[in-house]
């Protein structure tokens, strides 16, 4: 996926193969009589037979298709693969037609836009999963959890401007650290939720195979990873993949001019450094500490003007991590390195 800045439904319907599709009834028919050379679909087995559906012997009818065109069943991607090898229409026909997808027969519905952009947004999509994120072990679900509003607010806007919908929301009931997760009740926006709680965004199986076949295996339960593809993903992604990495993970020291990255594994940390060199910031090297009988990994940003540079091109959205920002910069500028500090802020 080196440098891809955009997405269409072709480049990913081969890793959709259990997925279900939803298309504007009026296309559909034409499409299907394309396909079939017949003005009843339904009734040519033969065209059944090839798109692999079954048939009604003893009325002669290709079971499915009648489904279809009514709008009661949506059509399985391996037949739709199919139908439109055996029609004149294309990929882009088929996704500016595209009403729905969804993960199987009953699976959540979503109604992405193609073609999808891979920026800043799903850089900031990646970057809550592999922050405060997940994919759950069985890839059923994408699950964002937090007590931040503004973060939470991020993620469903990113989610729905890429796949198109709400999440489901649950508040988690108040407990300590090494006690188990526990939901309190669900709600229907996170103004609902009661204050200081952490909250749970859960989205379809549907946003996991897409998300993964762009971006791989990045995240499997408590497996996370920097996968190639992300690698190669433009700037603008990896901006966003950091700025909410950072978010979730980091801390800035605003006493000491400083900010930390936290994570349990070191080989994230490791890529996120080089991201980062990208971007010409310089970190520390990577240390471990004890943490709940647990070792985290972490590194520092501490020179002036990697602090400044990180701020500026890669920023936060958490209104405390801004004002502690904000406040370093000010000791900074009042300090007796004060002139080399707003030189530095000319440059960026």
């Amino acid at each position: 996926m080196k440098n891809i800045n955009e997405i269409h439904l072709e480049d990913i319907i081969d890793s959709l193969r259990t997925a279900h599709v939803k298309l504007d009834l009026e296309f559909l028919k034409k499409l299907l009589k394309n396909a079939s050379g017949s003005d009843k679909s339904w009734r040519n087995v033969e065209f059944g037979k090839k798109i692999g559906c079954t048939i009604n012997t003893e009325i002669h009818i290709v079971n499915g298709i009648n489904g279809w065109i009514n709008g009661h069943t949506t059509v399985p991607v391996p037949k739709l693969i199919k139908i439109v090898e055996l029609s004149d229409y294309n990929w882009i026909d088929i996704e500016n037609n595209l009403s729905s997808i969804k993960a199987g027969r009953k699976k959540g519905e979503i109604r992405p836009r193609f073609p999808m952009k891979i920026g800043h947004k799903i850089g900031l999509i990646v970057g809550h999963i592999l922050g405060d994120g997940a994919i759950n072990k069985r890839g059923e679900s994408i699950f964002f959890c937090n007590s931040n509003p503004e973060l939470l607010n991020e993620f469903i806007e990113c989610m729905k401007d890429f796949f198109g919908l709400e999440p489901r929301i649950w508040v988690q009931k108040p407990k300590k650290f090494e006690e188990k997760t526990q939901w309190l009740k669900r709600v229907t926006k996170i103004e609902d939720a009661p204050q200081n709680h952490v909250v749970g965004l859960f989205y379809p199986k549907i946003c996991v195979q897409i998300i993964k076949s762009i971006f791989g295996n990045f995240a499997d339960g408590k497996e996370k990873r920097i996968t190639q593809e992300i690698k190669e993903s433009d700037s603008e992604f990896k901006r966003g993949l950091i700025r909410a990495f950072f978010d979730d993970e980091g801390t800035v020291y605003k006493d000491r001019c400083m900010m930390r990255l936290f994570q349990d594994r070191k080989d994230i940390l490791e890529e996120i450094k080089s991201m980062l060199e990208e971007f010409n910031i310089s970190s520390s090297r990577i240390r471990s500490c004890i943490k709940r009988d647990k070792e985290r990994h972490y590194f520092d940003i501490t020179n002036y003007f990697d602090f400044l540079s990180f701020y500026k091109r890669i920023g936060c959205t958490s209104t405390y991590k801004k004002i502690s920002f904000e406040s370093s910069i000010a000791l900074l500028r009042k300090g007796r390195k004060s002139k080399y500090i707003l030189s530095l802020e000319t440059t960026l």
